[in-house]
């Protein structure tokens, strides 16, 4: 149990959860039993992870089938009178590891994202010329049974010539979000495309941010890395009309990154700055944060103000990329990894 100060009261709240195995709702089976949950969500096409550990030490406990699927939800219940439990979806997982370990006995279950199917995890070949990202985005989304959602400013992307050479789709699509700098997902049956620290999802609707003071947390890192202290990035195309090779520079040419690869246009040549110029940015320094009370409501991609670190912390807006919500005897606690995401508001 834990207790929260809110609007000058105490409140004391229990975590709570909901677990759904093939849609049978087995949360008050599993109560007793339940020694950890841990659930890890990541940004792009790595699939999220859920580790489930049982008691077993009765024998009664059935070994879940591989293939179950798992559907989560994890909140908090305000406890007094009038309880009431705010529980957040946090997907379906299908389960394809299994482990019974004694004594104690115990069973493990490991589970991924359901949307992730074996499929997507084929090789193929495949070429594709005077196209759109939007177009070829929108091929691997069908032939996986997605919806695609990718932000107009990636689907109008031209492209002269594209291979996708003995790679999974999971491995293409992760290829795609580095080059051109996006959220990679498959999320709740959809192909989700968009550019990393935009601040909308691909249809356009916006992510509010959120906040987090120190007192939310029991643990904290920053680290800011100056060692390349790049001041923007030179790439280059080369012109055929006039037989020679042309720069682009975004940011500063002052001490640029220069990009090794030549390309094809000057529109293709700044689009592949602009994006390492993203990276290189966000990548300059690095925040992670242990919550001793948990937020489930929390997911890669949304941006965080903070409070009550240092200036060089609370003045940046965080950009969160990996997080792990954690439930045991302790409660239920989330682990945050960030990057920079702009100036804080």
């Amino acid at each position: 149990m834990t207790r929260l100060r809110t609007e000058g009261r105490y409140v004391h709240r229990q975590a709570e959860y909901s677990i759904v195995v093939d849609g049978r709702d087995i949360s008050s089976d599993v109560r007793p039993r339940l020694i950890s949950l841990s659930l890890s969500e990541k940004r792009g096409s790595h699939a999220d992870e859920l580790e489930l550990v049982l008691d077993d030490a009765d024998g009664k406990l059935a070994i879940p089938p591989a293939g179950a699927r798992i559907a989560i939800r994890l909140g908090w219940r305000d406890l007094g009178p009038a309880a009431t439990a705010q529980l957040i979806d946090k997907g379906v997982f299908k389960v394809d590891r299994r482990r019974h370990t004694g004594a104690p006995d115990r069973i493990s279950v490991t589970a991924h994202s359901a949307d992730l199917t074996r499929a997507f995890r084929q090789r193929r070949t495949t070429t594709w010329t005077q196209t759109t990202l939007g177009d070829v985005l929108g091929e691997i989304a069908g032939r996986n049974g997605w919806q695609p959602h990718i932000s107009p400013d990636k689907a109008d992307i031209d492209l002269q010539h594209l291979d996708q050479a003995r790679e999974s789709d999971a491995a293409f699509l992760n290829r795609l979000g580095r080059l051109y700098d996006a959220v990679a997902t498959v999320k709740a049956g959809r192909l989700i495309f968009a550019q990393i620290g935009a601040g909308v999802t691909a249809s356009g609707v916006e992510i509010p941010p959120a906040t987090i003071t120190r007192r939310s947390g029991d643990q904290h890192t920053w680290e800011a890395a100056e060692r390349d202290a790049y001041t923007g990035v030179i790439a280059e195309w080369q012109n055929r009309v006039a037989a020679k090779r042309e720069q682009v520079v975004v940011g500063s040419d002052e001490n640029a990154k220069k990009l090794a690869r030549i390309y094809a246009s000057a529109r293709s040549a700044r689009t592949a700055a602009d994006t390492e110029w993203k990276k290189i940015q966000r990548g300059a320094a690095e925040f992670s944060l242990s919550l001793a009370v948990g937020r489930p409501d929390l997911f890669p991609e949304r941006t965080l103000a903070v409070s009550g670190f240092k200036p060089e912390i609370d003045n940046a807006a965080w950009l969160i990329s990996e997080l792990r919500h954690t439930l045991d005897a302790n409660g239920l606690r989330t682990q945050l990894q960030m990057e920079l995401g702009g100036k804080a508001e």
